[in-house]
């Protein structure tokens, strides 16, 4: 009775544990084996019930806010080859956050992966397991962005260490796409602020700070404008406007001004009919 006490005292401190430590609390991955040789299909598959443990029951950072982010992995393997001992896979591969305002796809995604591969933390290169942390460290940067004004940039560099010692590894293949990517969205400043601003906004109406609410709308589209006076077809940022277009309508309409709705429809025209239909007052 002892043993089973213990036994079970310890699977709850285990259990609790893991709570604490899930910063990806639900990693949705789906590899589709069509195109596949019967082997390899069960192997993907094992593999497919392999990557969400991976990223759930790590500590990748020093959670103080207590940060929670659900994925989605959808894998499209094409060809695989031997190569020594090694199976190399190529396949197509898209990861998005559950809002999916923050995604990154890869045309040929080239990974080793043999039966019953362990999928081990190490900080030796390896083509899966350090593409799948250098994307761990993107999300988590993008999410620490929309707690503190560019918050993210810690987490930036700690991608930026795998993407470039992946660069002069053994299997270079995708690294400099992605250090591209990562190099990409971390100097786009304005994009990351008006992301803060929009959730500080939603942060402030939590709050029952409604001026707050104002400033942070209007800080929202100074840092619009400024994006788009860069370029106006900044893929992230419409991307993340697409996503969030009818919260914006809701909240301008409910805690701003005609003219913060006439700005945002001049800075986004692709979402105008739902900032019309939902940012008018009634």
């Amino acid at each position: 009775m002892n043993f089973l006490k213990y036994s079970s005292f310890f699977l709850i401190i285990i259990f609790l544990l893991n709570a604490v430590l899930a910063q990806f609390p639900e990693v949705t991955v789906e590899i589709s084996v069509d195109r596949m040789p019967e082997k390899e299909r069960a192997d993907l598959k094992t593999l497919e019930q392999k990557i969400p443990y991976y990223f759930e029951g790590y500590e990748w950072f020093e959670n103080t806010y207590g940060i929670e982010i659900p994925l989605k992995i959808s894998m499209f393997p094409e060809a695989v080859s031997t190569s020594g001992f090694e199976r190399v896979f190529t396949s197509r591969f898209l990861i998005t956050n559950e809002a999916a305002d923050l995604r990154f796809f890869e045309k040929s995604f080239k990974f080793a992966y043999n039966s019953n591969d362990p999928l081990m933390h190490s900080e030796m290169i390896h083509s899966l397991t350090s593409a799948l942390d250098f994307y761990a460290y993107m999300f988590i940067a993008g999410e620490l962005d929309t707690y503190d004004p560019l918050g993210g940039n810690n987490i930036y560099d700690k991608a930026r260490d795998i993407a470039t010692r992946g660069q002069t590894s053994q299997r270079p293949s995708g690294w400099k796409e992605r250090l591209r990517d990562l190099e990409e969205i971390q100097g786009l400043r304005d994009y990351r602020l008006a992301k803060y601003y929009y959730w500080n906004a939603i942060d402030n109406i939590d709050q029952g700070k409604p001026d707050a609410v104002k400033i942070a709308i209007d800080e929202m589209l100074k840092h619009l404008d400024r994006m788009f006076d860069i370029n106006a077809r900044e893929r992230n940022t419409h991307i993340f406007l697409d996503v969030h277009a009818r919260d914006i309508a809701e909240i301008i309409r409910k805690y701003g001004t005609p003219e913060q709705l006439d700005e945002i429809i001049l800075q986004d025209p692709d979402n105008e009919a739902i900032y019309k239909k939902l940012g008018t007052q009634h």
